[in-house]
């Protein structure tokens, strides 16, 4: 049965399954780590190293982003999710304060999100 409305919703109410929907100032980024520059795109930051130490990487990069929402990859990929406002963040202005970081080279890939998923 299909839901009617005697009003526009809030949201404009033509939302569709498979697609990233916000009602808020927020986007979604999927982040690869990357320390070289060479363009090989072939030496992903360990962010384990260090791991929850004042410091870290993993540390300075959720300091310098200041994320409402982050997540990373237990394992040595360097694949990193954060969910920031969008209205001081795009792909490239995220990707530009990383490369400024000690050790975060410039094959690092910053992407805009398409879905989410969440485990518990």
């Amino acid at each position: 049965m299909a839901a009617t409305y005697d009003f526009t919703p809030a949201n404009g109410g033509a939302n569709a399954v498979g697609t990233l929907e916000t009602t808020g100032a927020v986007a979604m980024y999927l982040i690869s780590l990357d320390s070289a520059s060479d363009g090989t795109d072939d030496a992903p930051i360990d962010l384990r190293a260090v791991d929850a130490v004042h410091g870290s990487v993993y540390d300075l990069i959720l300091r310098e982003l200041q994320p409402i929402m982050a997540h990373a990859i237990n394992d040595g990929t360097g694949v990193m999710s954060v969910l920031v406002d969008s209205h001081a963040n795009d792909a490239a202005s995220i990707k530009a304060r990383l490369v400024a970081q000690d050790g975060i080279g410039t094959d690092t890939t910053v992407q805009a999100a398409a879905s989410f998923a969440v485990t518990a």
